[in-house]
């Protein structure tokens, strides 16, 4: 996804974070910054779930982000990143744990055949992921 000027500066922001052991109000911080660029943030925010190495840390901020965003939410493109191969397994529990906040019947047909086992990852806490 090509990015412009700004979003690429706020996507080099991101990434310092990669792989890092952020405490829940680091997470906290990182989102609140995205969820204030708003649509210019929102491009960064989803290309973190079509990392094919799932950084646990980028997708706990993206998650956090996204739970705190405003109206509109992004469920559509939210349930396209759902439909996609290109998201893990994780990235695919985190979304579904984001849908859930918009009130998205994730029990709905469309979302059924993902394929992942939300049981494999323990989702909990603000930052939407635990330690282990």
């Amino acid at each position: 996804m090509q990015l412009d000027p700004q979003m690429e500066e706020l996507a080099r922001w991101l990434r310092q974070f990669r792989g890092q052991d952020l405490d829940d109000e680091q997470v906290e911080a990182a989102a609140g910054r995205l969820v204030a660029g708003g649509a210019t943030a929102l491009p960064v925010v989803l290309t973190q779930y079509l990392d094919p190495e799932e950084d646990a840390t980028l997708l706990a901020v993206a998650t956090v982000a996204l739970k705190g965003w405003t109206e509109p939410y992004p469920s559509e493109r939210l349930i396209e990143l759902m439909q996609s191969r290109e998201v893990g397994a994780l990235g695919k529990a985190l979304i579904m744990t984001v849908l859930e906040r918009y009130g998205v019947d994730t029990a709905d047909t469309a979302l059924l055949g993902v394929g992942i086992d939300l049981e494999e990852y323990d989702i909990q806490g603000p930052g939407g992921m635990s330690n282990n």
